[in-house]
């Protein structure tokens, strides 16, 4: 697609005319192959990027596209072993049974247990903080509906959306940390 040199408008390849401004387009190709024999160099367009092979100069093209580190993963038969054990460490108290009777040898039990135990732990605190009975424990501290009360309540379902990625990242087998309990490591 060729663009107008005076009004920028957009004109079909090979046209002569500009249909909105009138003005001659020149011709593309000639241009492009003499400007090329000139400088000694290949054209590329602004959305592509080239490298040069060293071994024999010959050009390749690429896509311009930012590249996203790669996930890590554990190894697929672990994981399909030990799938349900490790969703089981993100469902509140339930952590207790990948603790007790889980495969503690296994690095992706490890990690969705120290995960899952912290993240019960956290929202127990914030559960008792908020004036809510955890696990038989009522608590004597009540905030009413104060600002405290709310900020609390947030983070309260902060730590439910954390314990869904939990969950996801169970179910894909990756080895990417939670974020504030994925650095607490609670099994050795």
């Amino acid at each position: 697609m060729a663009y107008c040199i005076r009004c920028g408008n957009k004109v079909e390849d090979g046209s002569r005319f500009c249909p909105k401004c009138g003005a001659e387009i020149p011709d593309q190709t000639e241009e492009k192959t003499e400007n090329c024999q000139q400088s000694g160099t290949q054209d590329y367009t602004y959305e592509q990027d080239y490298d040069r092979q060293p071994d024999n100069g010959q050009v390749v093209y690429k896509d311009n596209t930012y590249e996203q580190p790669q996930e890590e993963y554990f190894p697929q038969e672990e994981v399909q072993k030990n799938k349900g054990m490790g969703v089981l460490s993100y469902l509140g108290i339930l952590v207790l049974i990948p603790l007790l009777a889980g495969n503690k040898q296994s690095a992706y039990v490890k990690q969705h247990i120290n995960q899952g135990l912290s993240l019960f732990i956290l929202s127990a605190i914030v559960d008792l903080l908020d004036g809510e009975t955890v696990l038989g424990m009522h608590s004597f501290i009540n905030f009413g509906n104060t600002f405290l009360s709310e900020i609390l309540d947030i983070a309260g379902f902060a730590l439910f959306i954390i314990a869904i990625m939990g969950i996801v990242s169970a179910c894909k087998g990756t080895k990417k940390e939670l974020p504030l309990v994925g650095k607490v490591k609670i099994l050795k």
